[in-house]
């Protein structure tokens, strides 16, 4: 099933969303639920290859809102959390060196690569992990990639105690006290 996500995401076209200039129609009845599900009028959108159009047409304006864009008109639309949610991580050579790879549940393959791309944050002791996919949009890691991650980490000595540290690439990523 994710071999069929990855190949169909990867058969639609990389949009150039800042290139257009649509005129904004109002807001859409569309939500992105913090489980990754996307809800239109009130029902699960079952269609992968919708959800995963719809994906590839998501912007996130300067202000916060989210907005489905075409050519020609843009939608408002809600996300409880953030738009995408990461489903599985490999850690794969890259670049000449080992890199973690993500899979999201749209489709998009990122790489870990940049610094700041992937921060840990708590809400109530509990970890926050994300992950950004691309311009702006931030997919929230599941819990099972998270557990993943979080057993690859190294132990790092900081002023603040130990700390929990992902290695990927050239780059570090926090990942909490140990």
């Amino acid at each position: 099933m994710l071999e069929d996500l990855i190949n169909h995401a990867q058969q639609l076209p990389a949009y150039d969303l800042s290139s257009w200039t649509p005129i904004f129609k109002g807001d859409m009845d569309l939500v992105i639920a913090a489980d990754g599900q996307w809800i239109h009028q009130g029902t699960a959108i079952a269609n992968t290859k919708i959800m995963q159009l719809f994906g590839r047409l998501l912007q996130r304006q300067d202000n916060g809102d989210y907005w489905i864009i075409t050519p020609v008109e843009a939608f408002r639309i809600a996300v409880e959390d953030l738009p995408f949610v990461i489903v599985a991580a490999d850690f794969l050579p890259h670049k000449g060196q080992g890199e973690w790879h993500f899979t999201s549940n749209t489709g998009d393959q990122v790489y870990l690569s940049e610094v700041n791309q992937l921060i840990v944050t708590s809400d109530a002791d509990q970890p926050k992990p994300k992950l950004l996919v691309r311009d702006g949009l931030w997919g929230r890691i599941d819990r099972t990639v998270f557990y993943q991650l979080a057993i690859a980490c190294e132990v790092h000595k900081s002023a603040q105690g130990n700390r929990a540290q992902l290695i990927s690439g050239a780059h570090g990523y926090d990942f909490g006290p140990v």
